[in-house]
């Protein structure tokens, strides 16, 4: 999914780290526009960011939305690009139902 941000067009993705996503769930309800530069920095698909997770949501995503706002990227576009992000974490965290089928996964028993 593509997002402007300023004068750049960012592909975001599903972030690959269930903890991350997680973390940034969490980060949200704690500060928006820190949890919502966390979720873009997860999803991130375009040149690398300088701004690195150090295992501290709120921290990463205070760095990430630094760095836009010093390329010039207006507060509200990285709000709504940040949504966007927020949306693709948050489909990428297992549901209920899937944690429960996973719960009672059995592999198949092998003669041996």
């Amino acid at each position: 999914m593509d997002v402007t941000l300023g004068r750049f067009t960012v592909t975001l993705k599903k972030p690959a780290s269930f903890t991350l996503a997680r973390e940034v769930t969490m980060a949200v309800g704690t500060s928006a526009i820190r949890g919502l530069g966390a979720a873009l920095g997860a999803c991130w698909g375009g040149k690398s960011l300088k701004a690195k997770y150090g295992y501290d949501a709120l921290a990463y995503g205070g760095a990430v939305v630094d760095e836009l706002m010093a390329l010039g990227v207006p507060e509200a576009e990285i709000y709504a690009a940040g949504k966007v992000a927020l949306d693709l974490v948050i489909e990428s965290l297992p549901r209920e139902e899937a944690v429960a089928q996973a719960e009672t996964f059995t592999e198949a028993q092998t003669e041996g």
